[in-house]
């Protein structure tokens, strides 16, 4: 298959699976809603998340992995030595391998007398609920372990561009999570205990599956044991992975310290508005991330190459495309949000709409500039700089929104902080965008930020009179989705795409079709 045809598959593939994910994911939501109840959810919701003091570094070094396979496939190719770049790629397979099963073996054996205290001593629990809560914890770090275990091998099928393979597993795990949650959903009981080794199950036993998968087609994927103690690969690989270490540390912290303040401010029951929130946030933004995903190995494959000028592309494609995906979804759902949570969920947990949106609000500045982070870490100049202060913008949410607290502000305080700390991190992508890899700041406002901006607001009239004239029904939901479609898909074709992008986009669906 040749690489355009695999980039278009890669996006119709991944796009789908997104797609799927979020109606799957938002029926999953509701039946785990119901079958928990909102306390048992929000205490899931908490407890689970403190797995993020574990998964957090397997996101740093998964990336790290990724980036270095996808470099040296690049590298490769411009030498036009393909079996160097083999060698090359099992070597750093092999560094990668050694880390991912010594690394998470300590992680977890540090991290699980923590999360007990945390449990026994610090978070609002219910006194009944604290042994279910322990052993949602443990589930969580199991999940988290093989999660990091997999991590060398799932990077392959990411550097080797093959993501609609991934994808499958992926619809499998879904589809799995959803048949269970319906079980549960409809068969009354107590159900936290059984709901996470549900989930730990349904997320091991792919991970399992890509392992297998990837040490049978990769010739890359051999455990070589000379390889592994490669002392120079594996401080080049824990040099870069620590340059991001606080930036996916402090998403982390941002993360459990809304979770943490809701709970000793508002109580375990706000705890399920916030879960909820995440969730539909969650699935909305892998709409958006389909494409940024299926494009962050060809910028790095780019960069290798020396092609700098079509790398910055790409990056910029990025930033449009995957905006416009989260756009999509987002107007017409931050519209209708109450309307659609109550035929959603029938009874939503209170203030769970004002969360929705405005986490939805962050997503959408997020992926404006996602191609600008990807381009800094295929680069890898000056990470570390780029990494704290992306970081502390991350951080902030935990910090202004503790203010709004202390002022009284009720749960507006995380709703503040959500959008502050969002706005802070488009404006460090920016500054470092342009200091590390010479992007154009001036071209992504105007070629970007604004086009997008425009068509958001041209499409949100048509909608809002809708809403404004007509009863929350189901109807009204189904007349204001197309409302903004039918408007914001126009614009974003001739006003926030390039002429380049639009050729590009059709030469694609020829491609698809197998015409010339």
């Amino acid at each position: 298959m040749t690489s355009k045809k695999r980039i278009l598959l890669n996006v119709v593939v991944t796009y789908g699976r997104s797609l799927y994910a979020l109606l799957i994911g938002l029926f999953s939501a509701r039946w785990a809603l119901q079958a928990l109840g909102q306390v048992d959810y929000g205490l899931y919701g908490l407890v689970g998340g403190l797995g993020g003091l574990v998964s957090f570094i397997n996101t740093i070094l998964s990336i790290a992995v990724s980036r270095f396979y996808a470099v040296s496939v690049g590298e490769a190719k411009r030498c036009g030595n393909q079996e160097s770049g083999l060698e090359e790629c099992r070597r750093w397979f092999n560094t990668a391998f050694l880390i991912h099963t010594i690394l998470p073996l300590i992680l977890v054996l540090g991290c699980y007398p923590i999360g007990e205290w945390a449990i026994h001593k610090f978070l609002t629990i219910p006194s009944d609920r604290v042994c279910a809560c322990l052993w949602v914890w443990r589930f969580s770090l199991v999940s988290c372990f093989i999660g990091m275990f997999s991590v060398p091998f799932s990077a392959m099928y990411t550097a080797k561009q093959e993501i609609a393979e991934l994808t499958l597993f992926s619809f499998f795990t879904t589809t799995f999570n959803a048949i269970f949650l319906y079980y549960i959903a409809s068969h009354p009981g107590v159900w936290l205990v059984k709901y996470a080794t549900g989930v730990c199950l349904f997320s091991a036993i792919p991970q399992l599956a890509i392992v297998l998968r990837a040490m049978i087609v990769y010739p890359e994927c051999r455990i070589v044991r000379d390889y592994m103690y490669d002392a120079g690969r594996i401080v080049k690989l824990l040099k870069f992975a620590l340059a991001r270490f606080w930036s996916d540390f402090s998403v982390m912290i941002s993360n459990q310290g809304k979770a943490l303040l809701v709970n000793k401010y508002m109580g375990p029951t706000y705890n399920a508005s916030m879960a909820i929130g995440n969730a539909v946030a969650a699935q909305v933004s892998t709409l958006a991330t389909s494409f940024s995903g299926a494009l962050s190995p060809v910028i790095s494959n780019l960069y290798g190459e020396g092609k700098i000028g079509e790398m910055k592309e790409y990056s910029h494609m990025a930033c449009r495309l995957g905006a416009v995906f989260m756009l999509l979804f987002s107007i017409p759902a931050s519209l209708e949000i109450n309307n659609l949570l109550r035929l959603w969920l029938v009874d939503p947990p209170e203030f769970v709409g004002a969360i929705c949106v405005a986490v939805l609000f962050r997503n959408v500045m997020e992926r404006m500039t996602d191609g600008y982070w990807m381009a800094i870490y295929s680069v890898g100049n000056q990470v570390m700089r780029y990494s704290w202060a992306v970081g502390w913008a991350s951080v902030s949410v935990v910090i202004v929104s503790f203010c709004c607290f202390f002022m009284g502000l009720g749960m507006w305080s995380v709703v503040i902080g959500l959008i502050v700390s969002k706005i802070l991190m488009v404006l460090v992508r920016l500054y470092y965008g342009k200091e590390l890899v010479g992007f154009n700041v001036a071209y992504w406002v105007w070629k970007v930020f604004l086009p997008i901006m425009c068509a958001c607001v041209l499409c949100c009239i048509p909608g809002g009179v809708l809403c404004g004239i007509l009863r929350p029904t189901f109807l009204r939901l189904v007349f204001t989705t197309i409302s903004t479609e039918v408007v914001f898909l126009p614009l974003v074709w001739w006003v926030v795409f390039e002429k380049r992008e639009r050729d590009w986009v059709v030469l694609k669906i020829k491609i698809l079709l197998h015409r010339d």
